[in-house]
């Protein structure tokens, strides 16, 4: 069986080389990086031109594209996709239809959402992680010098959202509107989180004071495309900051980002760090490593729990439904805490 896998702009290559363990036979199409929400027209040529010259059982990527489940329907060959993001706007789109694609979703209650549109092969997988690569430590006297640390997080902070470019621009009544919304939902992970809608007031004053019709090109109603566009980032910033700077007045707590820090204090800043060499040694020697789940991810588990844990990692993370469906939760010692 042969696989053609299509590298995504910044995913890592878990998957080719899990099949290639597997004994499969995997081909990676080297040149170009693919992004749901780019038109690059020379990468799709260029792989329609790969799959019209060899013969593949199946094309293979992370996330979904629809040019990429067109071009694969268009010549009868067998598409899968696996999502890491939600909701991920890519998957509203009359695409998913296609009968040659085969959809593994990481998030039941998007999985649930788009049951509903009817795809022929839509299926809930949660993500996992490749312990081939994240059992393969080799942690030096210089790392543990470097990382070892009570509690770190590695991520964004998302302070570059459309929130806190577009605010100025609502009315005073609209703005109050979300931030109120904000305020409600800061910190708030005892349930399962709904993905953020506008109201009606706040859809129209987009679609027309800010002519954000166009905006959206998807199969997704105004007010939830609004509403992640909108509030999800904004909330997830608002989520980390307060984490980091409450935690940072009682530990020491160190920070991995590219982000703007100018409203954290007494957090350690350090740059972001690579995914393949330094990420799982981070995890490895964090006594804790926090997990801050995006605000638009309902039910599912984000893929930095199961790198933290497949890296030999302690996280302690924000709930979410489908902990439960994974893991025992061990509640006779949570009996006696208080419910905050």
């Amino acid at each position: 069986m042969h696989f053609l896998f299509v590298r995504t702009k910044k995913s890592v290559f878990d998957i080719p080389w899990a099949l290639m363990e597997l004994k499969y036979n995997v081909s990676i199409l080297e040149k170009y990086d693919f992004d749901p929400l780019e038109d690059n027209a020379p990468a799709y040529e260029a792989l329609e031109k790969e799959l019209m010259e060899h013969t593949f059982d199946f094309v293979i990527s992370y996330l979904f594209f629809p040019k990429i489940s067109d071009i694969c329907e268009r010549l009868s060959i067998n598409y899968i996709s696996w999502t890491y993001d939600s909701p991920l706007v890519s998957l509203f789109h009359p695409s998913i239809c296609n009968r040659h694609n085969y959809i593994f979703i990481f998030d039941h209650a998007e999985y649930m959402h788009l049951s509903e549109k009817k795809p022929p092969h839509l299926y809930y997988l949660p993500l996992g992680v490749n312990l081939s690569r994240t059992g393969a430590l080799n942690i030096t006297p210089e790392d543990e010098a470097d990382y070892s640390c009570d509690i770190s997080f590695i991520g964004s902070l998302y302070e570059d959202n459309f929130y806190n470019s577009m605010i100025h621009l609502f009315p005073e009544h609209l703005a109050l509107e979300l931030k109120t919304y904000l305020m409600k939902n800061l910190c708030k992970w005892h349930t399962a989180k709904p993905w953020p809608a506008t109201s009606p007031a706040v859809t129209e004053f987009i679609e027309q004071a800010l002519q954000g019709g166009d905006w959206n090109s998807w199969d997704m109603d105004n007010s939830f495309y609004f509403g992640m566009l909108i509030l999800t980032r904004k909330l997830a910033e608002m989520d980390r900051i307060t984490v980091l700077n409450t935690l940072a007045e009682h530990f020491s707590v160190e920070l991995y980002t590219n982000s703007s820090t100018n409203h954290l204090n007494g957090v350690h800043i350090n740059k972001g760090v690579n995914y393949y060499t330094q990420m799982n040694k981070i995890f490895y020697l964090s006594k804790i490593n926090l997990n801050i789940t995006l605000p638009s991810i309902e039910t599912g588990l984000p893929q930095r729990i199961f790198d933290i844990m497949g890296s030999g990692g302690f996280v302690l993370t924000n709930y979410q439904a489908e902990i439960e469906d994974h893991f025992t939760i061990c509640r006779s010692c949570l009996k006696n805490a208080p419910i905050i």
